[in-house]
């Protein structure tokens, strides 16, 4: 009896495992939708198959392996049984039914992939790498594709414990096709962490999502079984601690793998791991000295050999062994076996090994689980300063929380009150000074008051540090520090100069250059490093607040962002809350006034339990923001609040008075207080771009201080130059109005003020009769119209004619003859009539464009019409030439090209009808050059966005479409392409034409490859 292929599998196994509950993974995601072969590779409880279950879309079949798929027969027939989901399946189980061999049932598998662009899940892949798996490689080989590119836009994931050593993996991984994650990518992240746990209807704070993260390590089985235990009230998230104290509450999560984990080891590598769980890292030294294991090495290398959560780090820094780690909550089970007399036996043990090898972190460690709690707070005093300069503020707190607070001593709980002023913690951080010596509750309170920018808060405190420790340079260097805080620049400088080397200093004294360049110095030696959190002093913060001053709006957005990470990698919402408010700004100085009020917003909801001086940059850009928008009343409520927050900062208070008093200026309205009050604070603090803001100002208001503003604008010519955040203007066209001005005033300035003229795109310095003081934008692509900047909608036509007569000057851009012009408009008129209905016409055409501006600023009226473009003129067919005449491939022509309108307005003119002709033909031209462009650097996805516009525009341009084909089979999606051709093949048979040869061999490529792979 000859045994039927469907008794080699089971239909359970070619199913999609069901998940529930399943956390949304974007990041995954996005890595797993792009990938063409995939390798998830990790233990178990990683979430392998719940990564890929959870989140399947489009065509895609399953299954999952076991050790009978080595035989090819077997795997076969699971596929067959798998393909059944994939439209067409069925006819791969009637080649098995004709006695087909495995490798042409695979190439079938790929070939339906192919077509439908489907997902094949292989889970449990480690059994094709086990014994006598070697005959699926031919298998392995068609579902890869064959190794013909271009034949396959199927997809490929294997799923497995342990890493697959599949010789047919191995052209695909030197291409680059093969897409590898592992535990540092499946783990969770600390975001994913807290979104898990409030799914679970849990809202927890931001340190019990750090402690869940850190004893978890984003192991994702874990953190489940935490999360429901956490839900159902089994365990408290507040409670939690660190792994090497106490009573673990997590340390029975691991109970269910620890059977499958514990069972194979023999006893004395059982013992070891046991005992070995007291300490964080082993080796085989403390495996001899401390465990009393004489064959520690060995026995430490066959458990990291074992997959037993055992991981090993050959000769980290400092080390000159290997050193062993195991998973936190596998030591704590194991730990929970040992007896107690046990625990402190080893632990001592290994407290001393600790110290004598100068490890006094270890040590500590060891010590608390000893109970040595007198040894450990000599340790934690020794030693607690210099791991918070690590920014090691979690490590002090757990430490402290285990010793006995009989134990302290004063020292400790000024060490307590330091991590949590470390951590943000303030009112906290104040408690515990209260308790330490009287120098050391000074010294506290000063340096949260530092800490906060509050100097009001730090004088009394100050005087009673100089009263207890007289001379001190440290204390000297505080108060020093507070009057910079104050701004009373000249008094901090006189008292420490050494503080003119740091950026604050020189922002606050107004030498922007030399405050950006020292920040960017300190964000080098700060991003990424193990340190404490600076708070208002971190570089990248300080570097972006400047180039929101300077106008340079993405870098200040780039710095801002990055300072966000580092403030989330420090566990700081300090600098998480200034990074928002910086961001706030950048957006501010970008024009994305929404973006910037929302995160004005996020900013001072993340401010408001930390420290009121924390709220006030993200007050002030939202008192600004509500002076633009006309609403006055608002604008002096937030400054006002604002103001009793800053603590006695007199810069802080001059920038809040300038910055509301320009949001109002913006809405039209006048704020000469505020403009005096800022003035009065950055003359006291010595600051003199403060002083130019203010000037500037002032003259853009009324007039007045015009001499100052001509010098401000000559020192600091990037606040005309560039939108900045104190800029006396949003708009360029103001700003211009603002140099003219300036310029005509003092033409002993020309050569300063010349290069803002430059960068605001004018030749020369404009007159003020050649700035309107406002933006006019003309469009002849798609519709025929003009939008003032200061205007919500487009101007009304006082005749169709005038609309018909700026398209033509549109597409002259040299202009032409005045008879010229007048013919085109009124071809075969009586020549009286015709001059007098295009006099009328060329007036209300300059009614339109220049009302409110000089006669003759946009347009050129007299023998020769032309439109007169430049800054204040903007004419997009004419932007649109100058980016077709671009070479493909230059910066940002791509992202040009895709958002310019598809044609020209309608016209019965026969020029703008004609000029219509050239730029239907010329934009898919373009688009097709870029296309061909990004293929040549190897950008398949700008290629495609590149074509399939070219396409849309022109359906039967053959250009673009080859180069889409070649994207598609570069995307090894050889069943687009051929969708392409066939689309090309149609509108080209409408036209009369065929395809061209190689176009033809291209289309037919991908048709004949899988035909070839169907009859194997």
């Amino acid at each position: 009896m000859t045994l039927n292929w469907r008794d080699l599998t089971s239909r359970r196994r070619a199913r999609v495992p069901a998940v529930r509950g399943a956390l949304a993974r974007p990041r995954l995601q996005a890595v797993m939708d792009a990938a063409r072969v995939m390798l998830l590779v990790a233990p178990a409880g990683y979430g392998k198959t719940t990564a890929l279950a959870a989140n399947l879309a489009g065509p895609h079949a399953w299954l999952t392996l076991d050790a009978d798929d080595a035989d090819p027969q077997v795997l076969a027939a699971g596929l067959a049984l798998a393909a059944e989901s994939l439209p067409g399946g069925a006819a791969v189980a009637d080649l098995l039914d004709a006695g087909a061999a495995p490798r042409r049932v695979a190439a079938r598998v790929a070939d339906l992939l192919d077509a439908c662009g489907g997902l094949l899940v292989l889970d449990e892949a480690q059994h094709l790498c086990g014994e006598g798996g070697g005959g699926t490689s031919d298998v392995l080989h068609e579902l890869l594709g064959g190794g013909l590119p271009g034949t396959t836009a199927g997809r490929l994931a294997l799923l497995s414990r342990v890493p697959l050593s599949l010789p047919e993996l191995a052209r695909l991984d030197a291409a680059g096709e093969v897409t590898r994650l592992g535990t540092p990518e499946l783990a969770f992240t600390r975001p994913e962490v807290g979104a898990l746990l409030r799914a679970g209807g849990l809202q927890p704070t931001d340190a019990e999502v750090r402690l869940a993260h850190t004893v978890t390590e984003g192991w994702p089985i874990a953190l489940r079984f935490l999360a429901q235990a956490a839900a159902q009230g089994r365990v408290q998230l507040a409670g939690l601690a660190d792994l090497d104290g106490g009573e673990a509450q997590l340390g029975t999560l691991f109970a269910y793998l620890a059977s499958e984990v514990l069972g194979p080891l023999t006893p004395p590598q059982r013992a070891v791991l046991a005992r070995g769980s007291l300490f964080e890292e082993l080796t085989a030294a403390l495996a001899r000295e401390v465990l009393g294991e004489p064959d520690g090495a060995a026995l430490l290398e066959a458990l990291a050999r074992g997959g037993t959560f055992l991981t090993r780090s050959d000769h980290p820094a400092g080390s000159e062994e290997a050193v062993y780690r195991a998973h936190p909550l596998l030591r704590a089970h194991l730990r929970g076996g040992l007896s107690g007399s046990e625990v402190q036996i080893l632990a001592a043990r290994g407290a001393a090994y600790f110290e004598r090898t100068g490890r006094p972190r270890r040590a500590l460690a060891a010590h608390l689980l000893s109970g040595d709690v007198t040894r450990a707070a000599a340790l934690l005093s020794a030693h607690g300063a210099g791991w918070l300069a690590q920014g090691r503020a979690g490590l002090i707190e757990r430490s402290l929380g285990r010793l006995p607070r009989a134990v302290w001593t004063p020292e400790l709980h000024a060490l307590a009150g330091d991590a949590l002023r470390l951590s943000s913690r303030y009112s906290e951080a104040l408690a515990e000074y209260e308790r330490a010596t009287p120098l050391l509750r000074a010294l506290g309170g000063v340096q949260v008051a530092l800490d906060t920018v509050q100097p009001d808060a730090a004088w009394e405190a100050l005087a009673l540090a100089e009263a207890l420790a007289p001379g001190s340079s440290a204390v000297r260097r505080l108060r020093a520090e507070n009057l910079l805080n104050a701004g009373r620049l000249p008094e901090a400088l006189a008292l420490e100069p050494e503080l003119r080397d740091g950026a604050r200093a020189a922002l606050r004294s107004g030498d922007l250059e030399r405050a950006l360049a020292l920040a960017l110095a300190a964000a080098r030696g700060e991003a990424g490093g193990a340190r404490a959190a600076q708070n208002h002093r971190e570089g990248l913060l300080l570097a972006a607040f400047v180039y929101a001053l300077r106008g340079e709006s993405g870098l200040a957005a780039e710095h801002a962002r990055a300072g966000l990470a580092e403030g989330e990698r420090l566990e700081s919402p300090f600098v998480r809350s200034l990074a928002l408010a910086r961001l706030g700004h950048a957006r501010m100085t970008a024009g994305d006034l929404d973006g910037a009020r929302a995160t004005y917003e996020e900013a001072l909801a993340l401010a408001q339990p930390i420290s009121g001086r924390l709220r006030v940059e993200p007050l002030m850009g939202l008192a600004a923001l509500a002076g633009r928008a006309g609403d006055a009343a608002r604008a002096a409520a937030l400054k006002t609040e604002a103001l009793a927050q800053t603590g006695g900062d007199g810069y802080m208070a001059g920038l809040l008075h300038l910055a509301a008093a320009l949001g109002l200026q913006e809405a039209g309205d006048a704020d000469a207080p505020g403009l005096e009050a800022a003035f009065q604070s950055f003359q006291t603090c010595g600051d003199a771009f403060g002083l130019a803001c203010v000037a500037l100002a002032r003259f853009a208001a009324d007039g007045q201080a015009e001499a100052e503003a001509a010098g401000a604008a000559a020192r600091y010519p990037f606040l005309l130059a560039r939108r900045g955040l104190l800029s006396p203007a949003a708009d360029s066209p103001r700003r211009a109005q603002l140099l003219a001005r300036l310029a005509q005033a003092h033409p002993e300035l020309h050569s300063a003020l010349r290069p803002i003229a430059h960068e605001l795109g004018y030749p020369e310095l404009p007159r003020p009769d050649q700035t309107p003081g406002f933006c006019v934008r003309v469009a002849v692509l798609g519709r025929v119209s003009v939008t003032r900047s200061h205007e919500d909608r487009p101007r009304e036509w006082g005749r169709a004619r005038a609309r018909d007569l700026l398209a033509l000057l549109a597409v002259h851009d040299g202009g032409l003859a005045r008879e010229a012009a007048q013919e085109a408009l009124f071809a075969g008129a009586d020549p009286g009539v015709g001059e007098r209905n295009f006099r009328v016409t060329l007036h209300a055409l300059g009614q339109v464009l220049e009302e409110g501006a000089a006669s003759g600023v946009f347009l050129e009226r007299g023998d020769w019409i032309r439109l007169k473009g430049g800054p204040d003129l903007r004419v997009d067919l004419h932007a649109a030439r100058a980016l077709l005449a671009a070479p493909a491939g230059e910066a940002g022509r791509l992202d040009g090209l895709l958002a310019l309108p598809g044609r020209v307005a309608d016209s019965d003119l026969g020029d703008v009808q004609d000029e219509a002709q050239r730029y239907a033909t010329r934009l898919p031209d373009a688009l097709a050059a870029e296309a061909d462009f990004a293929l040549g650097v190897g950008d398949a996805e700008n290629a495609v966005r590149a074509a399939e516009r070219a396409l849309a525009l022109d359906a039967a341009h053959e250009n673009a479409a080859h180069a889409l084909m070649r994207a598609w089979h570069a995307r090894g999606n050889a069943a687009a392409a051929r969708r392409v051709y066939e689309q090309l093949r149609a509108a080209l048979d409408e036209l009369g034409l065929q395809p061209l040869t190689q176009t033809r061999a291209l289309g037919e490529r991908g048709r004949e490859g899988a035909v070839h792979f169907g009859e194997r």
